[in-house]
C-alpha cells in the first residue's frame, strides 16, 4: 500500500530484480519508483540528508538501504534519477542529495574539512584511552566517522571494556575526558560495552549505521569481532562489509603500569567497587531528562554491568522521524 505519494508502506520490503539479492527488515522503507534499487538509493540519500549530507557514490553503495547491490547497479540507478530529476549531483557529479539541496555541497565541503582537523586530536585521545586498564578496543563513531563534523560536534567513542569491569573502566576515561575539555576537546565516549556483550539488542537502521561506518583505532581485531557479533546489520546496509577506514589505526598497547593496575582492580575484593560504581552513575544518569522529548520516547539510554548506553537525546528516534519525513511518511 502506498500514501499516494509514491512511498510504500513502512513495513515493506525490497523486491529482487536483476543482480540484487534482497534482504527482508521490518521498519525499512523503501519508495516505489518501479525499481527497488531506485527507491533503496533514494531512502540512503534521504537518510544522508537528514545530517545536511551529501553522499558520495562509493559510500552510496556501501551504505544502500535494504538491498544487496553492485557498484555498477547503484550508479546506473544514480544516472536514471539524476536525469529524471529525482536526484542532483555535484559539479564532479560524485556527490549525490535531494533536488533542491544544493547548500549541502557547502556544508559538505566545511565539515570535511573541520574533520580533517579533528582526527589527530581523535586519535590523541583515542590512543591514551587503550591504555587504561580494562580498555579492550576504542573506535570512532557519530560525524567524524563519516567526515562530517559540525561546528558543535564532539568526537564519538564505541569503546569495548573487559567483562566485569566496565564502570571501574569508565571512570578512568571520564577522567581523560576532563584532561582533554582543559585542553579544548570535548570528548564523548557514550557507548561502552563489555567484550563478553558485544551483540547489540538495540537493532535499526541508526544502530547499523553506527556500528558499520564506526572507525577503529584501538584494537581492529576486536572491532572486526564486533562486526561479526552483529551480523544482523546486513539486513539494513547488506553492502558494507569490512573495515571501512584503515587511516587511523594506532599500534596502542597497554604498559607495565596499566597491566599491574589491572591486576590489583581485577582482584575479587574489587568487585564490591565495581558495584557500587554502577549503583552511582546510574542513579545520576537515570535521572537526566530526555533532551528531545519531540520524539515521542525519552531517550535510548541503557545501563547494566555490560553495557553503558548514554544516549539521553533520544538521536535514533529524531533522525528516525526526520528521514520519514523525507520520504513522504506522515
Amino acid at each position: 500500500m502506498t500514501d499516494g505519494s509514491g512511498v510504500a508502506g513502512v513495513d515493506r520490503v525490497f523486491e529482487s530484480g536483476g543482480e540484487s539479492r534482497v534482504t527482508d527488515v521490518s521498519g525499512v522503507a523503501g519508495i516505489v519508483d518501479g525499481q527497488d534499487i531506485e527507491g533503496a538509493v533514494i531512502a540512503t540519500v534521504a537518510y544522508s540528508d537528514v545530517f545536511d549530507f551529501p553522499v558520495d557514490r562509493r559510500d552510496l553503495h556501501r551504505f544502500l538501504v535494504g538491498v544487496r547491490a553492485s557498484p555498477a547497479e547503484v550508479g546506473r540507478a544514480v544516472d536514471r534519477l539524476v536525469a529524471r530529476g529525482r536526484l542532483a549531483t555535484g559539479s564532479h557529479e560524485s556527490l549525490v542529495f535531494l533536488p533542491g539541496r544544493d547548500e549541502v555541497l557547502e556544508v559538505h565541503r566545511d565539515r570535511v574539512a573541520r574533520a580533517a582537523g579533528m582526527w589527530p586530536r581523535a586519535e590523541r585521545w583515542a590512543g591514551l584511552m587503550g591504555r587504561l586498564p580494562f580498555v579492550r578496543m576504542v573506535a570512532v563513531t557519530g560525524g567524524l566517522a563519516c567526515d562530517s563534523v559540525a561546528d558543535h560536534d564532539d568526537i564519538d567513542y564505541l569503546v569495548v571494556t573487559a567483562p566485569r569491569r566496565l564502570w571501574t573502566a569508565r571512570l578512568m576515561i571520564v577522567a581523560v575526558v576532563r584532561m582533554a575539555r582543559l585542553l579544548g576537546d570535548d570528548l564523548c565516549p557514550n557507548y561502552l560495552v563489555a567484550e563478553d556483550s558485544l551483540t547489540f539488542d538495540d537493532r535499526s537502521l541508526y544502530v547499523a549505521r553506527e556500528i558499520v561506518q564506526s572507525v577503529p583505532l584501538v584494537n581492529p581485531g576486536l572491532w572486526a569481532e564486533l562486526r561479526r557479533r552483529n551480523r544482523w546489520t546486513d539486513g539494513f546496509v547488506p553492502n558494507a562489509s569490512g573495515v571501512w577506514n584503515h587511516d587511523h589505526e594506532l599500534d596502542t598497547r597497554p604498559g607495565r603500569l596499566s597491566r599491574l593496575m589491572e591486576r590489583v582492580l581485577g582482584c575479587r575484593p574489587m568487585d564490591r567497587f565495581e558495584a557500587w560504581e554502577m549503583r552511582r552513575k546510574v542513579a545520576r544518569l537515570a535521572v537526566n531528562p530526555s533532551r528531545r522529548p519531540e520524539v515521542g520516547r525519552p531517550d535510548e539510554s541503557s545501563f547494566s554491568p555490560s553495557v553503558c548506553k548514554g544516549h539521553m537525546e533520544g538521536n535514533a528516534a529524531g533522525i528516525d522521524a526526520a528521514w520519514r519525513e523525507r520520504l513522504g511518511f506522515r
